[in-house]
């Protein structure tokens, strides 16, 4: 799932950096028709994005969640921990999982910094 959104936000990345290329040009026609398709095609971009972000962040809490009930099942029902080890399997676990939530956010960061780098990079040539 990951690698599916790396590359569709990468792709939507590179067309919102594409837009903010053409700003100056949008405001220079002082077309007010031009400026509402600008902001709205930006908007469309990034409710793509969003709508990627938030696909990624269910499919992810999801299986983090079976993992974390694989996890509770197995040491409550298999082995006899003590209700301290319980706590401290499921606090453990549950780090893990809140930690993991920023994922998506920080991928869709470092898809924008790699399509900005790509381009001064090409600019720099």
């Amino acid at each position: 799932m990951n690698r599916m959104y790396n590359r569709k936000v990468s792709t939507l990345q590179k067309e919102v950096h594409d837009n903010y290329e053409h700003t100056y040009d949008v405001f220079t026609m002082e077309r007010p028709e031009e400026i509402r398709r600008y902001y709205t095609d930006s908007a469309l971009v990034k409710q793509k994005i969003a709508n990627w972000g938030a696909l990624n962040f269910g499919v992810m809490r999801f299986f983090l969640l079976f993992i974390f009930l694989a996890i509770l099942y197995i040491s409550i029902d298999m082995d006899n921990f003590t209700t301290g080890s319980i706590y401290s399997i499921v606090a453990y676990i549950w780090t893990f999982v809140t930690s993991s939530e920023y994922l998506p956010e920080l991928m869709e960061s470092w898809t924008s910094l790699k399509d900005v780098s790509d381009r001064l990079n090409k600019a720099s040539i």
